[in-house]
């Protein structure tokens, strides 16, 4: 399965950007992220965390902190054309939550993240749940 079902768009800031501004987009787009941009192509992410944490427990003045003090550069990314299996392994071996996704052209197009992937498999388990309750005749060995 490719990852175009999170090709839904990503929100993404540029470098000299705030940190109030790209909180004002995680806010209005409902969001833990944004992807940094340089040219429509990832240069690192900043989450909610790093906000919390880099600028506002730092005391720094997020109308004057661009984000370019703060973001994490070089965040990990994937491949548009990479399945699942290969998302779940970079998020495990990487220790992430979130993957911008790339096109081949290396621009951002959207993100898959870990809460995503658990609303996925969810609904799969449960669907398999409801066809093995439904379809297993009731003398039957489960």
């Amino acid at each position: 399965m490719q990852l175009t079902r999170f090709e839904h768009g990503a929100v993404v800031a540029e470098l000299n950007e705030s940190a109030a501004m790209a909180a004002r987009r995680m806010r209005d787009f409902r969001v833990g992220c944004v992807v940094v941009v340089r040219d429509a192509r990832p240069v690192g992410i900043l989450t909610d965390r790093d906000l919390a944490i880099r600028v506002v427990a730092s005391g720094l003045d997020a109308e004057k902190t661009p984000i370019s003090e703060v973001v994490t550069y070089e965040a990990s990314t994937v491949p548009r054309e990479a399945g699942l299996e290969t998302v779940v392994r970079l998020m495990s071996e990487r220790g992430v939550r979130r993957l911008p996704i790339v096109t081949e052209e290396g621009k951002v197009s959207g993100v898959v993240t870990a809460d995503d992937l658990m609303v996925l498999y969810t609904r799969q388990l449960a669907g398999l749940g409801v066809g093995i309750r439904d379809n297993v005749d009731a003398v039957e060995s489960r």
